[in-house]
């Protein structure tokens, strides 16, 4: 039999791997997610400006934008930048929430001894 340190070392230890294990998941979603809205907005834009993405356009420099195509990239700036501070938002939050958990793990063994 193992004795209550050792139990609350265990326990301790499987309560982080869950920990990391869903974050690990978090963050397969996010990237599934940020690869999913790449491609939709890359296939957005092929169709906005009615050919391959890839294609050349004409006089490929910064006038372009004033071209009457702009929509699509209006478009494709207005969505990679909400998908940007939402993820930026989400990443903050678990990174506080994990400095929270950390100083509550802190304080508890600070209390224990």
């Amino acid at each position: 039999m193992y004795d209550t340190t050792e139990r609350v070392r265990r326990v301790k230890q499987t309560a982080l791997r869950l920990i990391q294990k869903r974050e690990r998941t978090a963050l397969r979603w996010l990237g599934t997610l940020c690869t999913a809205l790449a491609l939709g907005l890359t296939g957005a834009l092929a169709h906005f400006i009615g050919g391959a993405p890839g294609a050349a356009v004409q006089g490929a420099y910064g006038a372009t934008l004033l071209a009457d195509s702009a929509g699509g990239y209006v478009l494709v700036g207005v969505a990679s930048f909400t998908a940007a501070a939402v993820l930026t938002v989400v990443c903050m939050r678990l990174h506080e929430r994990e400095k929270r958990e950390k100083n509550n793990e802190t304080d508890k063994e600070g209390n224990a001894s």
